[in-house]
């Protein structure tokens, strides 16, 4: 053993410091009872040898005692400064059943969040800026051909302009939403909602959609299934796995809605005959940004950020959301009977 190794860390001193603060109080008790005479100068003598082993025993327990806080507290720190720096996968390894343990899984789980939301920012980022290039590199072509007098139909590339700016739109009124409904400031308008009638209107609002892709829509349903929510918003989540499943089943195939009551409240459903959801998107397929086209072509959708949004909006009503197992795709949506919008 090393003489350093041995050396006390500032909390050992401190201990010590301590405890000898303790002896030196007893001490000096001792002392002011042996001139009162309340103690004899031979149990004075043998009382003050007794207090030189205390000493040296109290230097030991605080180092002993001491050396695994000191360890873990620098571990702690050491994890803090790391984190300073930007290293989120840092974490402090520290395993203990006292308070400072506790701060330590504290610690490493705040870094974790903050590793998840880190990605999560970059994820977005990376999304936004891919699905913001498309368009605007189409804009910017259409508008040069416009510019130099080269368009072969100008009225054709009017039109797709103004489809590139209603798809820019309908990103950016995405991202709004989906910023407000993680961030619980989106009030819901509560009331009665015939769910069978949402499913109609939303299958009407599709209904071009459907047809571009040869698609057709049918919709299975009880003859009146209501709930208590805000009707804009779950029609919403319709109209998005609605759109989810026309854009991934093939033409000449159905989209079925399904709407009905089950024993919990209410169920609906939406199948596609596509090839339905890869094992390993099943789980993440309600995240935001997740794709299932790595391309991410702008004719499947953009920004991935429907599904995602339909989850939110889902569980704010106290429902939950979930895709099953095949044939083809498959989503499924529960709902309270009475739903606890917030």
């Amino acid at each position: 053993m090393t003489s350093g190794r041995w050396r006390l860390n500032r909390l050992g001193r401190r201990f010590m410091w301590a405890s000898l603060g303790v002896l030196a109080t007893a001490v000096i008790m001792i002392v002011i009872a042996a001139q009162q005479m309340f103690i004899n100068d031979q149990d004075l003598g043998f009382l003050l040898w007794i207090m030189i082993p205390a000493a040296i025993a109290a230097g030991l327990a605080a180092y002993l005692l001491s050396a695994p806080i000191a360890r873990d507290a620098h571990r702690l720190s050491a994890a803090a400064t790391r984190v300073a720096d930007g290293d989120l996968t840092a974490r402090t390894g520290v395993m203990r059943s006292d308070e400072l343990g506790d701060a330590a899984v504290e610690f490493d789980r705040m870094v974790e969040r903050l590793d998840a939301v880190e990605k999560e920012r970059a994820l977005m980022l990376s999304s936004i800026s891919h699905d913001l290039r498309t368009p605007l590199a189409a804009l910017r072509a259409s508008v040069e051909a416009l510019r130099d007098g080269v368009a072969e139909d100008p009225d054709a590339s009017l039109s797709g302009m103004e489809r590139q700016v209603e798809a820019l739109a309908h990103l950016v009124d995405d991202l709004q939403l989906h910023t407000r409904l993680s961030a619980g400031t989106l009030r819901m308008r509560l009331g009665r909602v015939d769910v069978t009638e949402l499913a109609d209107e939303a299958i009407e609002t599709v209904c071009a959609i459907a047809r571009q892709h040869g698609v057709e829509l049918a919709l299975e349903a009880d003859a009146r299934v209501v709930v208590d929510g805000d009707g804009a918003q779950l029609g919403r989540v319709l109209r998005n796995l609605l759109d989810n499943a026309i854009r991934h089943t093939p033409a000449g195939t159905t989209v079925r809605i399904g709407v009905g009551h089950a024993a919990d409240g209410v169920r609906l459903t939406v199948r596609d005959e596509g090839e339905g959801f890869p094992d390993e998107l099943r789980l993440r397929a309600f995240d935001a940004f997740t794709r299932g086209d790595p391309a991410r072509n702008v004719a499947t959708g953009t920004a991935g950020l429907g599904l995602a949004i339909a989850r939110e909006i889902v569980v704010a009503h106290g429902g939950a959301i979930r895709a099953l197992d095949g044939p083809g795709g498959v989503v499924e949506v529960r709902l309270p009977a009475t739903a606890a919008a917030a």
